[in-house]
Formats: C-alpha cells, sequence, structure tokens
C-alpha cells in the first residue's frame, strides 16, 4: 500500500497563521475593555465633578444666617446675631 506524500510545510504555515491571528484578536480585544473601561472611569470621574459642584453650589443655601455675621452661642433660645451689615 502506498500513502500519499505529506507535505509537513502546510500545517506549520497553517499553525503559524491561526497563532498570528489569534494574538490580534487578544489585542483588538483587550483594547476594547482598556476603552470601555476607560469610558466608565471618566463618567465616574465627571459624575464626581458634577456632585462637588452641586454641593459647592448648595451649601450656602442650606445655611440660615449669613456667615459676615457673629454669633453670641449659649443663650436659652440658640443661636442669636449681632453685628452684620448696615
Amino acid at each position: 500500500m502506498a500513502f500519499a506524500p505529506f507535505n509537513a510545510v502546510l500545517p506549520v504555515i497553517a499553525a503559524f497563521v491561526v497563532f498570528i491571528f489569534g494574538y490580534v484578536a487578544l489585542f483588538v480585544s483587550l483594547m476594547i475593555w482598556f476603552f470601555v473601561c476607560l469610558v466608565i472611569a471618566k463618567g465616574i470621574y465627571e459624575g464626581a465633578k458634577k456632585v462637588r459642584s452641586y454641593t459647592k453650589r448648595s451649601t450656602p443655601a442650606k445655611t440660615f444666617i449669613s456667615s459676615d455675621v457673629a454669633l453670641i452661642p449659649g443663650l436659652d433660645s440658640g443661636l442669636i446675631a449681632t453685628g452684620g451689615r448696615s
């Protein structure tokens, strides 16, 4: 029985091509994950900046007495404002 001649070059070339395509696919998938994580991190950062600016703007609105008034603590009626601008 005679066997057909086996060419070992074609499987080596095919394995090399599959190897290269595998590394390209891995690189592309890692880059996609990197950019997705970058977008998520940027969203968290920008959201935190908006929350911080909102709290900075809303904090003065929550105070009842302006900061230029001297306060006398320890009286029965709580805090009494003295002085201020005329």
